[in-house]
């Protein structure tokens, strides 16, 4: 009864294996192919095993715990699996998340991936602590998991597990990596396949993902000789904060995919290092956690999704302003999620309908019900009623109109960005609006109450000179953060800032500067922007 779903299954895993292996620049990356394969078809006969032996008598639903809660098998549990009827596990709980699906922060997509199965470990890697206990109103109980199952799952280890852990033990010491491309080229081999789906693509053909990396090689310096370079400071203050480097972390979600700490390991390597952080609204950790972690006298500034319920975001805002936030981040790129091909293609791979599954005709929702599709410019004096005194930063800025009209309705900041070529596949890449400004709006730059962060494609501290050359105050990392905490906790984030701060030293010197505030124009070639 079970060959035809294994076969299915191995069919899944190796089609995973290839689209997974084709992109790698592992030098393992055929070898790790090929263990993909075999794992995920001997992971399927598992599974199919698992489920063949277990106790039949588990189905009768009416069976109940000595506390009252009903028993619920895997097989009623995997009956949940779609809209309207949507069940998902979590530590041995099994929650009803029909209604709940349409108000879920993460959107409806995650939970029907996730539907009528365990998803403990997954929760745990995106979730802070107490999120359940948050929600019980909303997400009601149904029972708990059979604790002759639940002791099946728990000793259960998948392919991927092994793949896994079998790179983290060849893993090198993080003093060997030279740049912050080595980050993500062994990160790779370290991530669950949906994680690197998540966190390695863009929108649609990825045209936007690219050129943010691109339009950098197409900058050139003009140095200057014959200068005293002898003592660089590569300090610099925004937001009223000091900063040893130029840098910060730009906020990036569900970091505790790939690093069980999450944003701790990088708080503690920000810290470490002398530079600022941006939390993400839907960080894996809270922010009374990173700040628990932070450093004395370290600051955080806080990302914010504006709500459709305004009530929502006010409670949100004040309790990022109660948990000691530096600053309140709106982004204003996420009206709706952008179609994000590559990492459905993915994870659809992974886990393919079954053969002969008709078509879903229920109707698709485009928009993401926890952002606010009707959000204007009021939002600025909205945020900063509810966080009184704090810098109120607009991130998400993809044309220099915008950035006039920001100043003009009293942000503190904008970031210029694309959301990481994720949102609206070509939208223009940072750097080149950032250029736009210098054109046509030259009188917002370098204000003393107005900083303008740019984020997206920075992959080198010449890249990053090259953006404060055009006016930047700041720019922000994030993937390549995510990737260093991946391999090497805190210690791989502050080897990137270490690694930065070489190559802005070394940028600075040989450009013929000794202070940040020294870069501007002059010293770059746009003409093939």
């Amino acid at each position: 009864m079970f060959a035809r779903p294994l076969a299915r299954a191995a069919r899944a895993g190796r089609t995973s294996a290839r689209r997974f292996a084709s992109s790698s620049t592992s030098v393992a990356g055929s070898r790790l192919a090929t263990r993909l394969t075999l794992a995920a078809a001997g992971a399927a006969v598992i599974a199919g095993t698992t489920y063949a032996f277990l106790p039949q008598a588990h189905a009768d639903a009416s069976r109940i715990t000595k506390a009252g809660e009903r028993i619920i098998t895997l097989e009623e549990l995997g009956k949940h699996w779609q809209a309207g009827s949507l069940w998902v596990a979590v530590d041995g709980k099994v929650y009803d998340v029909s209604e709940f699906a349409n108000v879920h922060p993460g959107g409806l997509r995650i939970l029907l991936e996730n539907g009528g199965r365990d998803a403990t470990k997954l929760f745990h890697a995106i979730h802070p602590p107490n999120t359940i206990k948050k929600y019980t109103k909303q997400v009601p109980c149904v029972g708990v998991i059979d604790p002759e199952e639940l002791a099946v799952l728990a000793s259960q280890r998948s392919a991927e597990d092994d793949r896994i852990e079998t790179a983290r033990r060849s893993l090198f010491g993080v003093d060997s990596v030279v740049g912050l491309s080595d980050f993500e080229r062994y990160a790779k081999d370290l991530l669950p396949l949906h994680a690197w789906a998540y966190y390695s693509t863009g929108a649609d053909t990825e045209g936007a993902l690219a050129e943010n990396t691109a339009i950098f090689r197409r900058i050139f310096f003009r140095p200057r000789i014959m200068r005293d370079v002898h003592d660089v400071d590569t300090s610099t203050e925004f937001l009223g904060v000091k900063s040893s480097i130029p840098v910060y972390v730009a906020p990036t979600a569900r970091n505790g995919l790939g690093q069980p700490e999450g944003e701790v390991a990088v708080t503690r390597g920000a810290g470490a290092t002398g530079i600022f952080q941006v939390l993400s609204h839907y960080a894996s950790r809270s922010l009374d956690e990173v700040k628990a972690a932070a450093r004395e006298g370290q600051q955080i500034g806080w990302q914010l999704y504006l709500n459709p319920d305004r009530e929502r975001s006010r409670e949100a805002i004040e309790d990022a302003v109660a948990a000691g936030a530096h600053s309140i981040w709106i982004t204003a790129d996420t009206v709706t999620l952008g179609k994000r091909e590559t990492e459905r293609r993915l994870n659809a791979e992974a886990n393919p309908a079954p053969n002969g599954k008709p078509l879903s005709r229920e109707r698709q929702r485009f928009g993401f019900s926890a952002h606010d599709t009707r959000m204007s410019w009021d939002d600025i004096a909205f945020v900063r009623k509810h966080a009184p005194g704090l810098p109120v930063i607009v991130k998400g800025v993809g044309a220099w109109e915008d950035v006039v009209l920001a100043y003009k309705y009293g942000a503190d900041a904008v970031v210029l960005s694309n959301h990481g070529g994720r949102q609206l596949d070509f939208a223009q890449p940072p750097m080149k609006v950032l250029y736009d400004v210098n054109k046509n709006a030259p009188q917002v730059l370098h204000r003393k109450n107005f900083n303008i962060f740019l984020d997206g494609g920075v992959r080198t501290g010449t890249d990053v000179l090259k953006a404060l050359c055009l006016g930047a105050t700041a720019v922000g990392l994030g993937r390549p953060f995510i990737y260093a905490a991946t391999g090497w906790g805190s210690d791989g984030v502050e080897k990137a800032v270490q690694l930065l701060e070489e190559e802005i030293t070394i940028g600075m010197q040989l450009l013929g500067v000794t202070r940040v505030d020294q870069l501007g124009p002059q010293y770059l070639d746009t003409s093939k922007i």
